[in-house]
């Protein structure tokens, strides 16, 4: 008999019985149709063949000649594709985690870029070596650095040496102090190579930003304010020239400013997929958001918040156009916004911008393996690739929508997800 349970209810599940996780262990994905992010061609009924987490070999199944206990998953008329790498992620108080990582894997996000936490990261990855079979994406860590900190660039020396020897991986930037303090953290920055990103900080010009070695900006932030167009251009042509990456978070736009209320986020595409108990729990919190801020205040405030809304758009659409490094992150945490399944929304919200398939399904898979100078290891689907995919039942490319038909992730060589196959 075949099984089929939804990715929710596989999160639902797996929240109470942690047996989904499979060992690694050597497999064949039979007869897949490859969306390999190198280019946008599909390679049509191919195989592949993984070995220790890597993928090893991609050919016709016929001469992959499975050795006795490889696994085979027969996916014909299926996609397979990089795992998402969720490019803006907020982790929430302790006891919380696990949930948010069996809902990221459950959603087809193999990476985590963590730009904010409620629990120790350090205490997180110690946790994760200890317990191997705990279900999660990998995780990117970082040192978050607010305007509390006036650091010389001796102290942020020490900062980074002690960042290396916990292996945090870039610093966040919250907010800042002043532009001398962002002066000492930049040279300390390049001196002792560690990725700075973050925050747009209010305190330096953008042209000053770009050339500093600021390696992304979060929330379109910085651009938003020119209204010169020609100043403008100037701006999108220097991110390009200096390899600087934006990552938008428009969905954060979409809540911060209740640009849904109030039934439009009804319409969600993971509105009604979700748990009735999150819909309810959502209902109740988004209920008391607004009676706090007052219903006629939110929808005073809301033309001139879609105002803001098209203009981050096209913002984006420039960047795009332009060819700039852009990386899909959801920054997640408002009601309706469930973890990992709010990149589908974000990846959405980026279509409906103007930007192609292509483009969206690039900046969560392979750029963000760029970001971390990893592209060697993940981001494609490749020979000598980690095995980090998934497997849909629909299309991406011709329809960003599809994103949302994960039937299988793949970490290292170790599949989730395993009740939907025979």
């Amino acid at each position: 008999m075949k099984l089929k349970l939804s990715l929710l209810s596989f999160v639902l599940m797996a929240l109470t019985c942690h047996t989904f996780a499979q060992q690694a262990h050597d497999l064949i994905i039979k007869d897949v149709n490859i969306l390999s992010m190198r280019d946008s061609n599909l390679l049509i009924k191919r195989s592949v063949l993984i070995q220790k987490g890597k993928i090893v070999r991609i050919d016709d199944f016929k001469n992959l000649r499975p050795a006795k206990g490889v696994k085979v998953i027969s996916a014909e008329g299926k996609f397979l594709m990089p795992g998402l790498a969720e490019m803006h992620s907020h982790f929430p108080a302790e006891g919380q985690v696990d949930t948010l990582l069996l809902e990221n894997v459950a959603a087809g996000v193999t990476h985590i870029r963590i730009m904010n936490s409620g629990t120790s990261q350090v205490a997180i990855r110690e946790r994760l070596k200890k317990s191997p079979d705990l279900i999660s994406p990998k995780l990117h860590y970082s040192q978050l650095i607010r305007k509390d900190i006036r650091y010389s660039v001796s102290q942020f020396d020490s900062l980074m040496m002690d960042m290396k020897k916990n292996g945090i991986s870039f610093i966040k930037l919250l907010s800042l102090a002043d532009e001398e303090t962002f002066d000492n953290l930049m040279k300390s920055a390049n001196k002792n190579k560690v990725t700075v990103c973050g925050h747009f900080p209010r305190a330096v010009s953008l042209e000053k930003v770009l050339n500093s070695g600021y390696k992304s900006i979060e929330h379109l932030a910085g651009y938003d304010g020119i209204s010169d167009e020609t100043q403008l251009e100037k701006m999108i042509s220097l991110t390009k020239d200096k390899a600087v990456y934006n990552c938008p978070t428009l969905d954060w736009d979409l809540f911060s400013m209740n640009l849904q209320y109030p039934d439009d986020y009804k319409k969600r595409l993971t509105y009604a997929s979700s748990p009735k108990q999150y819909r309810d729990k959502w209902e109740k919190e988004y209920a008391a958001e607004i009676e706090k801020k007052g219903k006629e205040k939110v929808l005073a405030g809301k033309e001139a918040g879609l105002a803001i809304f098209a203009r981050k758009q096209q913002l984006l659409k420039k960047l795009s156009d332009k060819g700039c490094l852009l990386l899909a992150g959801s920054d997640a945490g408002n009601s309706f916004q469930m973890n990992g399944f709010n990149m589908h929304e974000e990846m959405w919200n980026w279509s409906l911008a103007g930007i192609g398939n292509f483009k969206i399904l690039q900046s969560a898979t392979v750029t963000p393996s760029m970001f971390f100078n990893e592209q060697d290891s993940w981001g494609t689907v490749e020979v000598g690739k980690s095995a980090d995919l998934i497997i849909l039942s629909k299309n991406p490319m011709k329809d960003i929508r599809h994103i949302r038909s994960v039937e299988t992730t793949i970490i290292d060589g170790k599949v989730y997800f395993p009740a939907t196959f025979h």
